[in-house]
């Protein structure tokens, strides 16, 4: 399922991948926790060591690999999440797959592999014959949403959420049709 994106691949992570992965976010947090959009991730909490072992267990977390090295990464997975049953959803369908701790490695900034990384999944997760992608964003994460909204994910509403990790805040919620 690996593919060439310019160099890059893209492609399903695989139990190999664990510390790369787990670093990848580790540096990210080091590096951003003192940014007020940066959701507030904590090291072994979230996403934690489970999480990303699970989700690459179940082929839910997605890499863009440059030179060997995971660049990127994204967790796709069905969960439900808590506050999302009363959302107005455009889509009302269990065919949804909800992204989840979206992560590029610092060195590889500016380089539009968000983009890369999201678009990828878009094009899996429509040829699996789901029906819509959805997500949260930290409220004043807008570099996040300006990718997202380009990607034509559309804003659906703004709710406070709770996550163990962070306790309540406030997201905006955003959903693309398949």
């Amino acid at each position: 399922m690996s593919k060439e994106v310019n160099k890059m691949i893209f492609r399903k992570a695989e139990k190999e991948d664990f510390y790369q992965i787990r670093s990848l976010y580790w540096t990210l947090i080091d590096q951003e926790q003192d940014d007020p959009s940066f959701p507030h991730w904590k090291k072994g909490i979230h996403p934690s060591d489970e999480m990303i072992r699970n989700s690459i267990e179940r082929e839910e977390l997605y890499v863009l690999v440059d030179g060997g090295e995971i660049a990127a990464c994204v967790i796709a997975d069905n969960e439900k999440v808590d506050g999302y049953s009363d959302a107005p959803w455009q889509i009302d369908s269990e065919e949804v797959i909800v992204l989840h701790v979206l992560a590029v490695h610092p060195d590889h900034r500016g380089k539009g592999l968000a983009r890369k990384l999201i678009e990828n999944v878009i094009e899996q997760e429509r040829k699996a014959g789901k029906k819509a992608l959805r997500l949260d964003v930290i409220e004043n994460n807008t570099t996040a949403e300006k990718l997202y909204q380009k990607l034509g994910f559309r804003y659906i509403q703004t709710k406070t959420l709770y996550y163990d990790v962070v306790g309540e805040m406030t997201f905006k919620l955003y959903e693309l049709v398949l």
